[in-house]
């Protein structure tokens, strides 16, 4: 199979930068989510989704967003598979890797990620573009979707996956990225943990507080 020729390296700093790009939109989606839970009768976040779905360069932004984390999952399965193909050949005794766990899921809990991803795509952005039917009153969507118990669950259990992958791959772009060193290594991965659960704690606040009227 031949596969185009673009150095390691270049692929590993590519998916560094697009994942930092795509840390900072996530703390950005989840500050804006928090507006649902204003006693407004959604008055504030429909006007952000209003602003967001009528202003141009917005909706140019919105392409570079999705074309940023569809190449930072390319690129990661490739860094995977070009890894795979390097070595073809198991140990002929097993080993035990000092490789974190975290590290060996990424792209697992990447595709998983895509996967959902998709679904609520379906439920909100497909809707927003006129590919599928729905509200475009997205706070009543929210409503309507976080108050039915299997997807207030399932939408929990994936921001438990998107914590797993931004708690490695946060201290993973500053290894790629040569920012990672002795000295502050265990402060870059404490402050990871920190960025990855307020994010993923900011989402969970907006299911759980629908899905129990507050």
């Amino acid at each position: 199979m031949n596969i185009p020729k673009i150095h390691s390296i270049s692929k590993k700093i590519f998916v560094a930068l697009l994942g930092v790009f795509l840390s900072i939109f996530l703390l950005f989606h989840a500050a804006a989510n928090l507006c649902i839970l204003r006693q407004d009768g959604g008055a504030w976040y429909n006007a952000f989704c209003d602003f967001m779905g009528t202003n141009y360069v917005i909706k140019v932004f919105e392409i570079i967003l999705l074309g940023a984390f569809l190449l930072h999952m390319v690129l990661t399965i490739w860094i995977a598979f070009t890894n795979r193909m390097a070595r073809p050949k198991g140990y002929h005794k097993a080993q035990r890797s000092k490789t974190h766990t975290g590290s060996k899921l990424q792209v697992w809990t990447g595709i998983l990620i895509f996967v959902c991803l998709l679904l609520h795509f379906m439920d909100f952005y497909f809707v927003k573009i006129g590919l599928v039917n729905g509200n475009l009153n997205f706070y009543e969507q929210a409503h309507e979707k976080f108050q039915i118990p299997h997807i207030a669950i399932s939408y929990l259990v994936f921001f438990v996956v998107v914590w797993f992958h931004m708690r490695h791959g946060f201290a993973a772009m500053f290894q790629t990225l040569g920012l990672y060193n002795y000295k502050y290594g265990k402060a870059i991965e404490i402050f990871g943990i920190i960025f990855a659960t307020v994010v993923c704690l900011m989402f969970t606040a907006v299911v759980v507080g629908v899905y129990f009227g507050l």
